[in-house]
């Protein structure tokens, strides 16, 4: 076997095992669409390698298009990854016009203008740009180390992408036809640089995927799983993060505490099923209040708890009354026409040296106080 040869059959290999090992991540985590794109793009790596890599001159030219199709997706499909991954829209107008125009000008270079050394630029330029599209979007998110080592990644294999055409055509003065394609040195260094590429991307990728999945694992053990919220556990390690920072001026953090009124009736009169509804309304309305103010939390059944950034006690005041306003407006189509949801609630501004433990205590006194005031209401805590 001939060294060729067996660089040729790892690379398959290599190809083969993360198109797989990708797929099953993707098999066994269906929440996460990112390692799914890449065990697409790898899928199509290993079809465009295998085509290429047999390629002789009577090889027809439905399997040149095939080849480069099919390279070009795995491009696509490594950008579309890294979209998903980073939550940022793709830009399928300019991928679109991008796509275009390279299968318009590989079209000319084919049947029109038949000139095989242009073409073979344009189809590592054209995958090179894609691939460039991927680094906006991990710029903008470079808050982790692997954002950063993606993103150098990336950027250093589109590099190589064009700096192979640089090499061979410019340095070499290579000139290719179609009959000596296929043992041409492009061909060799084309097939080398994209195994190796492709190599080094992958395991990049794979360690991005899987700390997605401890990310998204230690995430889900700090959040309620009926309505998304941060649970007790989360709050208290959002609570312990911003415990040391203190702002100058009259700022400070306040907890608030908000329990359902009656909402053991909700349960015996319309259903647990019910009663799960309208926590993730009641969920989604604070939530969506608070916005960038403060993190809701569900506490307990039909308990949840607030706890705001550094803000103006007043803010805080405010924040608590518009909840407590805007709940009772809320529909809620399982329940009887005038079973209006309602909410009691009670705050308290964090002192110096408070535990999470201390204010949540002070602030359930004030939900109580609230109750025993006739429901629907805020209550403000009596000063530590």
């Amino acid at each position: 076997m001939s060294e060729n040869s067996g660089f040729h059959i790892q690379t398959v290999l290599i190809l083969a095992i993360f198109a797989l090992v990708f797929g099953l991540i993707h098999f066994f985590n269906k929440r996460q669409p990112f390692p799914g794109w890449v065990a697409l793009a790898y899928s199509a790596a290993l079809g465009a390698y295998i085509i290429d890599s047999t390629r002789h001159e009577s090889t027809h030219v439905g399997f040149i298009f095939a080849s480069t199709g099919l390279f070009w997706m795995f491009s696509l499909a490594i950008i579309k990854a890294i979209y998903v991954r980073c939550n940022a829209a793709f830009p399928s107008v300019l991928v679109g016009l991008i796509l275009s125009s390279a299968i318009t000008a590989f079209v000319v270079l084919t049947f029109v203008a038949p000139d095989i050394s242009i073409r073979s630029v344009l189809v590592s330029v054209v995958a090179a740009i894609l691939l460039a599209l991927a680094l906006p979007p991990l710029w903008k998110a470079g808050e982790k180390v692997i954002d950063g080592v993606l993103f150098g990644v990336i950027a250093t294999v589109a590099l190589i992408f064009v700096a192979r055409i640089v090499v061979v055509y410019y340095l070499h003065g290579l000139s290719l036809t179609e009959q000596s394609y296929s043992q041409s040195e492009y061909a060799w260094i084309f097939h080398f640089t994209s195994g190796i590429c492709a190599l080094a991307l992958a395991v990049v990728l794979l360690y991005a995927a899987g700390l997605d999945m401890v990310w998204h694992f230690h995430g889900q053990s700090n959040r309620d799983p009926l309505t998304g919220l941060l649970n007790r556990r989360g709050l208290k390690a959002l609570f312990n993060a911003s415990a040391d920072q203190h702002p100058n001026g009259d700022l400070t953090r306040a907890v608030i505490l908000f329990d359902i009124d009656h909402f053991k009736r909700v349960n015996d009169e319309y259903g647990h099923a019910a009663g799960d509804k309208v926590l993730q309304r009641v969920a989604k309305t604070a939530s969506g209040l608070c916005q960038e103010q403060a993190e809701v939390a569900r506490t307990g059944g039909e308990e949840f708890a607030i706890l705001t950034g550094w803000i103006p006690f007043d803010s805080a005041q405010q924040l608590a009354q518009h909840i407590c306003d805007s709940l009772r407006f809320v529909a809620h189509p399982e329940l009887a026409a005038d079973h209006k949801v309602t909410a009691s609630f009670g705050l308290v501004a964090l002192a110096n040296g408070d535990s999470l433990n201390d204010a949540m205590d002070r602030a359930d006194q004030a939900l109580y106080q609230a109750k025993r005031n006739g429901r629907n209401q805020v209550a403000l805590a009596q000063a530590a």
